[in-house]
């Protein structure tokens, strides 16, 4: 198509998408997604809820509450996390926050915190503690921030391992020496290490004294990707870690280019290494779910040609569909679906993508969500139960949430009636114009009978008659 010259033909790119709802996540060997988040502020430990970012879990050390998937980036505000005066235990874990105008993560008077594989940067201070205590931070970026970890105040037996700090001002403070900066041999990657490592097995010979690093690292066990991510989020289209963007056959993918000099003859794409075309109009992508490249470049009239750009895509176009079903027994009317503690719940994919693996997700009665694997059931206090569940693809894509009540009854029947008296004793009583015979206690009739003969007939023991 032409010699190529660099920067003869200054060609742009823009992609239209159309806003899709997502929700979830996707993980056992699947595509990791993101989703953007505004800044997160939880306060004592009831603050842990799905508003606030929290996927999973109650709290405990066998199942911590879960933050998991989020973008907070550049949010105009002081902090990106903000955990504030708790003890539950908690996991912070593939999240990317950066730029925020003061701290990354701020942990005030915080205990059994956790922070991995995150990417904190471009802050004033990536991570602050404040009067926090036996938190962990491992597998994390700290990047290009002012000061790196701040332990501050009473903050002591925190242990920070297996990071990578990458460019920052002053990567650490900890005056008192009150925290941990290595643990099992393993120490973190500091950019700033001047040490060497004679012996070749990855660990610096001499510490990394500035924080009591005994086992620096020699090369950052993690890397700054700065990938843009994207995943469960309320609005917004979505991205993939490798930045593939999500679209249907329905989606209009538009290409645009610009030439300062002799002007623009024409734009050329490709799909996967297929022919190549002149672009005229809106591309859409077709075939199986899954991955697409789409190559592009820019020709002037004098047939200068830009540099070839390729721009990810992931094709879905068949978005989950979820029913739930509800066990026996069950009972229905009017007020409602009536059902047991015995009644199992399940939820039905009816479709999923074709493109790896689809997941379920439900809550019950707006505690933390749960990915769905086997059919539940409703325990507690007998009444009315919400039920909220959706399905997301491998893609990101996510229907809609759905959400349905039902009534929970262990209780059995409660009949009432009156108690049956010894036999052969009866009396009468009026009742309107005709008299019914009513069966009665012998105590009771005896004391309540008239001495002298009444119009009406009289009850006689046994020993009155004789």
């Amino acid at each position: 198509m032409g010699r190529k010259v660099a920067g003869a033909a200054a060609a742009t790119f823009a992609v239209v998408l159309s806003v899709v709802l997502v929700g979830g996540q996707v993980g056992d060997g699947g595509f990791l997604w993101w989703g953007n988040h505004g800044p997160i502020y939880i306060y004592g430990n009831d603050g842990f809820t799905v508003e606030n970012g929290v996927f999973s879990g109650n709290g405990t050390a066998d199942d911590p509450y879960v933050i998991e998937g989020w973008r907070i980036d550049r949010p105009q505000a002081d902090y990106g996390v903000y955990i504030d005066h708790t003890t539950a235990h908690f996991v912070i874990r593939d999240c990317v926050i950066e730029g925020t105008r003061q701290a990354g993560i701020y942990f005030n008077t915080v205990q059994n915190g956790r922070v991995e594989d995150t990417q904190i940067g471009l802050s004033d201070t990536a991570v602050y503690l404040l009067d926090s205590s036996f938190n962990t931070f491992e597998r994390n970026v700290i990047a290009e921030s002012k000061y790196g970890v701040v332990t501050a105040a009473n903050s002591r037996d925190n242990i920070i391992t297996g990071n990578s700090f990458l460019d920052n001002g002053l990567n650490g403070y900890d005056p008192h020496r009150w925290n941990q900066w290595n643990l099992n041999g393993i120490g973190n990657y500091w950019s700033d290490y001047k040490g060497y490592d004679g012996n070749e097995d990855g660990i610096g010979d001499i510490p990394y004294y500035a924080l009591n690093d005994r086992y620096p690292l020699m090369s950052p066990p993690v890397q700054w990707t700065r990938v843009a991510p994207a995943g469960l989020s309320y609005s917004g289209n979505q991205v993939a870690p490798d930045g593939s963007l999500v679209v249907s056959s329905d989606t209009p993918i538009s290409l645009s280019a610009m030439d300062q000099g002799s002007g623009l003859a024409e734009i050329q794409y490709s799909i996967d290494g297929g022919p190549w075309t002149v672009y005229t109009g809106f591309i859409y992508l077709t075939g199986e779910d899954g991955p697409q490249k789409l190559t592009y470049y820019g020709i002037d009239h004098l047939g200068n040609v830009e540099r070839q750009r390729t721009v990810s895509f992931m094709l879905d176009n068949h978005p989950p569909i979820t029913e739930i079903e509800i066990g026996e027994p069950k009972y229905e009317d009017a007020r409602g679906i009536w059902i047991t503690s015995k009644s199992r719940i399940s939820l039905n994919l009816v479709q999923a993508s074709t493109y790896g693996v689809t997941q379920t997700f439900y809550r019950i009665d707006g505690h933390g969500w749960q990915r769905y694997g086997t059919p539940f059931t409703i325990t507690g206090a007998d009444g009315p139960h919400q039920i909220s569940f959706y399905s997301l693809n491998a893609s990101g894509v996510t229907e809609d949430l759905k959400t349905i009540i039902i009534i929970k009854d262990d209780a059995p029947p409660n009949t009432r009636g009156a108690q049956a008296p010894p036999s052969g004793v009866a009396v009468q009583v009026q009742v309107g114009p005709t008299t019914t015979p009513v069966i009665e206690e012998p105590a009771s009739i005896v004391e309540e009978l008239p001495l002298e003969t009444d119009p009406e007939p009289s009850v006689q023991t046994q020993s009155d008659a004789t």
